[in-house]
């Protein structure tokens, strides 16, 4: 039985010293495909702020409009979750994604663009660093994140004292 798969045509490339896959896809794929990795406040598990309901429809509003855009969506290939492959050729590279499989791409900067979009035709360009650990993508999410509007202090607070927990475990 064959699997029921999403191809994206795109580039392999770095941003700064990552390596990240570049491509484009409307946003319900993005949807399906991809997750917010929440905090549990009781767990400790998870990362990011709940979802903002008036946020999110503030960019719905927005991006239907005659010539909106906006900067791409940003993600991370998690290296623990499977379904996802990258078949590299001369002309470019394809990410592969069995969508019968877990989602596997971990929204690290556009949980609220897409909150409100899991069903729309609209594109968007896309960047997803590849196999980052959670460490890594935490770090990448507080350095875009870290003068957001609205974003709780006391949530990167959080996220610094578990990244510099984590340093004292590897010393």
């Amino acid at each position: 039985m064959k699997k029921a798969v999403l191809s994206f045509i795109g580039q392999i490339g770095r941003c700064g010293d990552r390596e990240v896959f570049l491509g484009f896809a409307n946003a319900s794929e993005l949807s399906q495909i991809s997750f917010p990795d929440i905090l549990d406040e009781v767990t400790g598990k998870g990362y990011q702020r709940r979802f903002h309901r008036e946020h999110s429809l503030e960019f719905k509003r927005y991006i239907q409009k005659p010539g909106a855009t906006t900067i791409p969506l940003t993600f991370n290939l998690r290296p623990d979750r499977k379904g996802w492959k990258l078949k590299r050729g001369s002309n470019g590279t394809t990410l592969i994604v069995d969508i019968t499989a877990e989602p596997v791409m971990a929204q690290v900067d556009c949980q609220h663009r897409l909150g409100y979009l899991r069903e729309s035709p609209i594109p968007f360009a896309f960047m997803a660093y590849i196999g980052l650990g959670i460490e890594e993508e935490i770090e990448i999410f507080r350095v875009i994140n870290g003068k957001a509007k609205g974003l709780s202090g006391s949530l990167l607070d959080f996220t610094e004292a578990r990244l510099i927990e984590d340093d004292l475990k590897a010393a």
